[in-house]
């Protein structure tokens, strides 16, 4: 397992109407769909919805970082999307999320994956030149690169 660069996925523009649990769902499905990985969608949501009862992933500006774990992965699984429409999530700032940065990790041995990833995300994102990286980002691809880069400390 390469914790310094996960299998990373991006959607620029997803369609998906209604809330929050509406997003995180047609998410997870286009990660296990796009990423080739079998692992119980199901599962994934049902940790990401629990994790978001503890408290909101809305990390502010904008951005959501979801998370959860999947006993089917022996890898962590990255996603990032940039939403059509905005989604209501409760987040810090109370302002709507349109960029969600979503991690999938093992369940077994994954917790050392999961902060890291995490801790690496949570603090990039305070920088304003990657959050204005991210919003300008047009392809799939921009959107890999940039979220690649700060995976790799680029």
């Amino acid at each position: 397992m390469d914790l310094n660069q996960p299998s990373i996925y991006a959607s620029v523009a997803v369609e998906v109407k209604g809330s929050k649990k509406d997003v995180l769902q047609t998410v997870i499905e286009e990660v296990r769909d796009k990423s080739g990985s079998v692992f119980d969608a199901s599962e994934v949501l049902k940790e990401v919805l629990e994790r978001e009862a503890l408290s909101t992933t809305g990390f502010g500006n904008g951005f959501a970082i979801p998370h959860g774990k999947s006993s089917d992965l022996s890898d962590p699984l990255v996603a990032v999307v940039k939403l059509a429409d905005p989604v209501e999530w409760e987040a810090m700032d109370d302002e709507q999320v349109d960029i969600l940065i979503m991690l999938i990790v093992p369940k077994e041995g994954g917790a050392q994956s999961h902060l890291k990833l995490l801790s690496q995300l949570s603090y990039n994102l305070m920088d304003e030149e990657i959050q204005n990286y991210l919003r300008k980002a047009e392809s799939n691809e921009d959107l890999v690169s940039v979220v690649s880069g700060i995976f790799s400390g680029r």
